[in-house]
């Protein structure tokens, strides 16, 4: 297992169009859920898992609907997909914009916290997942 030391967890808040964002000095599966649970789809939209040399993941949205993006060390970047039963598509604010996301994009909140906190122990993306990908490797 990686040295949960080499993990950071930062949440991204919106004020306006201003964002900051807050790192959290003690990662943790309790403190990641916690993140998580924050998620409201306005004021905080995103919360950033980076691991040392893996690269990051970010789940955005909220309150009920969420994504998951991995940004691997290899500058590619890719998205879960699943099997789901929402509408074609879903409007949602990940990082202070609002975006039309395809319905099998939706994460419920159990499944983004599964994916975030498979990351945060198992120090690598989920392989039993769909990932999509978006941009190759650099």
């Amino acid at each position: 297992l990686p040295m949960i030391s080499a993990a950071h967890i930062e949440v991204e808040r919106w004020d306006g169009t201003l964002a900051s964002r807050e790192r959290v000095h003690c990662p943790s599966v309790a403190v990641l859920r916690e993140r998580l649970s924050s998620l409201d789809g306005d004021r905080i939209d995103s919360v950033w898992v980076e691991l040392d040399g893996v690269g990051a993941l970010s789940i955005g949205g909220g309150p009920d609907k969420f994504i998951a993006v991995s940004f691997p060390a290899d500058g590619s970047s890719s998205h879960v997909e699943t099997n789901s039963h929402e509408p074609k598509s879903v409007e949602l604010q990940v990082g202070g914009q609002v975006g039309v996301y395809p319905g099998v994009m939706i994460l419920s909140a159990a499944l983004a916290s599964a994916i975030a906190e498979y990351f945060l122990l198992q120090g690598e993306f989920d392989p039993s997942l769909r990932w999509v990908q978006d941009c190759p490797p650099e």
